[in-house]
């Protein structure tokens, strides 16, 4: 295990250069968020119709019976629609994927803000309860200006996403180098 720890601390170079790399990638998505949700929209329904041809191909495959291959040519049929959907009708499926995503902002609030009452008075609740607060206010704010944020709602949180990735990868780097323990 020593062997291997030592190992990953003399890569921490890499580390770094994959933090710096996104963390340049999700600054560039801030100045084009547009083709980012694009792309990011492109790629989900690229995932969705290679699923639903590997589930259709299922049918055919699989020894566990009809109703499994029932389920198997449901799913397919649904995914691969929805993923030629997504593919051919991009501003519709931007505008759908929004939706899905200022929906689980909304639920993902209050889901934190549950568990945060929940844990009270644990140390940090209220920092629980707070995030999810704001992830509720935020979904309440882009569902009144929903059409116009859906063409760049994907694309912004990709750069944000990739931003804190990058810096997380950045600080583990560092951590190798100082033979700190540091958490991605």
């Amino acid at each position: 295990m020593g062997n291997t720890t030592s190992k990953v601390q003399n890569n921490w170079g890499w580390f770094l250069a994959l933090g710096i790399l996104m963390i340049i990638g999700g600054s560039t998505a801030f100045f084009a968020p547009f083709m980012v949700s694009l792309v990011v929209e492109v790629i989900v329904g690229v995932f969705f119709v290679v699923a639903g041809i590997t589930m259709l191909v299922q049918v055919f495959t699989t020894d566990d019976g009809w109703d499994a291959r029932i389920t198997y040519l449901i799913l397919g049929v649904f995914n691969t629609f929805a993923g030629l959907m997504l593919l051919f009708r991009p501003l519709e499926g931007l505008m759908a994927l929004t939706l899905v995503m200022i929906t689980a902002f909304f639920v993902n609030g209050l889901l934190r803000i549950a568990v945060g009452v929940m844990a009270r008075p644990e140390a940090g609740s209220g920092w629980v309860i707070f995030g999810g607060a704001i992830s509720v206010l935020a979904s309440i704010y882009l569902v009144t200006v929903y059409p116009e944020v859906s063409v760049t709602l994907l694309g912004i949180v990709a750069g944000v996403s990739l931003v804190s990735e990058g810096a997380g990868y950045v600080r583990f780097a560092f951590g190798l180098k100082n033979g700190v323990s540091v958490a991605v």
